[in-house]
């Protein structure tokens, strides 16, 4: 009679337990999830044109020419106070706003001092489909007494434009 009463406490527990598992798997649900992400923004800020807007007569601004990231240009200045200037261009065609971070002009070290370079300044922000246009101005100082043994004088820039902090 006692290994009955074990009997059918054990067959209670595993029914029970059968039950359970019934019970789970019917209230139970799985779910599937699948995500894809793409980034679909361009960085695209770029110079668009290099033209030269001043050249005194007797002077040469050559043929200023671009690439998406550089400009080249060779000035020939005649006398002093000839100054002729580049109209540069740089345009944002992307579709992520972008803002000035670097501007770094430097003339070269140990050059003439009878030819000067002045830019003027660039817009801070270039949002998508905004353009901004700077000058550099080459100038023969006007004062100059005497024409120098070395006639030239290179300039070498960086404008940097990264991506636009959101506020």
């Amino acid at each position: 009679m006692h290994n009955k009463k074990i009997f059918i406490i054990i067959v209670f527990f595993l029914a029970t337990i059968i039950l359970m598992a019934v019970g789970y798997s019917t209230f139970a649900t799985d779910f599937t999830i699948d995500g894809t992400a793409e980034i679909t923004g361009e960085w695209d800020v770029r110079i668009t044109n290099i033209t030269a807007t001043q050249v005194p007569d007797g002077c040469d601004a050559g043929t200023p020419s671009f690439t998406k990231d550089s400009i080249n240009f060779s000035a020939k200045l005649n006398k002093p106070g000839d100054e002729i200037i580049y109209e540069v261009t740089i345009e944002n065609l992307g579709t992520i706003d972008a803002e000035l971070q670097t501007i770094i002009f430097t003339e070269e070290i140990g050059g003439i001092e009878e030819i000067n370079y002045t830019t003027s300044e660039l817009k801070k922000d270039l949002n998508v489909g905004d353009s901004t246009t700077f000058n550099i101005i080459v100038t023969y100082v006007k004062n100059t007494k005497e024409i120098p043994d070395v006639k030239t004088k290179t300039l070498t820039g960086i404008i940097q434009y990264v991506q636009k902090e959101n506020a």
